[in-house]
């Protein structure tokens, strides 16, 4: 028999994406920072972010029952540890995450899950018409969101990678997609005595050069515009964080054998994705992962990978495996080494 607590999590996952609805409402109308120092009540926050008192206590509410928010005796909602999370401006801030999640461009892709089952095709183009980087070109608010995304997410994940894996062998950093150089620009930070170069579409790598010159490098860095498809700059050290899992197979390995064109041979290419054990366990960061995975499936025709899967695109580009670490955020640390 059924039991009514195997009928609770099924409907809890039924409406998963009211949750996410609810969570970008609070984000967008930016109700953390609104109630960050002090408690405030459902009229005082809808006159502050020019709603509706009624509807937003109940989408509140929502958020509260799910562990965002807490709600006092007296009705009014204050921060707590994870609404904390949606601050706006923090280095730890999922805000922009949010955001862009739970998206309208985004939204519109899940009632296309089983095209993309039945054909191999993204949900993206079935919804939108193009692929997502061609979306992105043509819609400046959505790259805009999608920058500071990805942005956001270097923040954090660049002290796990400093932590996780020493760049300081390496003269020469050439990091392969680097989009604004949040992540480079750390890694020079930590390495003082190496100079960057930033690689990415010209239209990208313009984004860097204020926040470069505002961490006084530079003088370090040389930003290089050009597709990773066609060929990549001379280096040392490569570094490519969040860029093959956007690809299928075919096209990781030719961004994979452009690096092995030029790259000498005590150099290394550190890749950094979200990595998906061997078998699947109920825990949290696994869940995070295959989610991410399946938005890889939707939008992208890429894909999260298992260790194994990386150790045989490296032999498949002449490249070994020769390390592999794991952050706290659930990412892999894989470390190719010229074969």
């Amino acid at each position: 028999m059924t039991s009514a607590a195997a009928v609770a999590r099924v409907r809890a996952i039924m409406f998963g994406p009211w949750v996410a609805a609810s969570l970008h409402t609070a984000a967008e109308l930016r109700i953390a920072d609104l109630v960050a120092c002090e408690p405030r009540s459902a009229e005082e926050l809808a006159v502050a972010a020019g709603v509706r008192p009624d509807p937003l206590r109940r989408i509140l509410r929502v958020l509260v029952a799910h562990g965002v928010f807490a709600e006092r005796k007296d009705g009014r909602f204050e921060q707590n540890e994870l609404s904390e999370l949606l601050r706006e401006g923090g280095r730890a801030s999922l805000r922009p995450s949010v955001l862009l999640h739970a998206s309208g461009a985004r939204w519109a892709l899940w009632p296309h899950m089983l095209h993309s089952v039945r054909t191999g095709e993204t949900a993206f183009s079935k919804a939108h018409g193009v692929e997502i980087f061609d979306y992105l070109a043509r819609h400046e608010e959505d790259a805009r969101l999608f920058n500071n995304t990805m942005s956001q997410g270097s923040a954090v994940l660049a002290e796990e990678i400093v932590a996780g894996y020493d760049f300081g062998r390496f003269q020469t950093i050439v990091d392969v997609g680097g989009g604004h150089g949040l992540l480079l620009a750390r890694l020079l930070e930590a390495v003082p005595a190496a100079r960057g170069v930033l690689f990415d579409l010209p239209e990208v790598i313009e984004g860097a050069r204020a926040a470069l010159a505002a961490r006084g490098l530079a003088d370090r860095c040389a930003l290089v515009g050009g597709s990773f498809f066609d060929a990549v700059p001379a280096g040392e050290g490569y570094i490519m964080k969040w860029i093959l899992h956007d690809w299928d197979d075919a096209a990781c390995h030719k961004i994979l054998r452009n690096i092995r064109s030029v790259i000498p041979h005590g150099g290394r290419v550190v890749v950094v994705d979200r990595l998906i054990p061997e078998r699947v366990t109920d825990d949290a960061s696994i869940r995070v992962n295959l989610l991410m995975d399946l938005t890889m499936l939707m939008t992208h025709k890429g894909r999260e990978r298992t260790e194994n899967e990386f150790r045989q695109m490296f032999e498949q580009t002449r490249f070994a495996l020769a390390s592999v670490r794991t952050t706290p955020t659930g990412h892999g640390i894989f470390e190719g080494a010229p074969a």
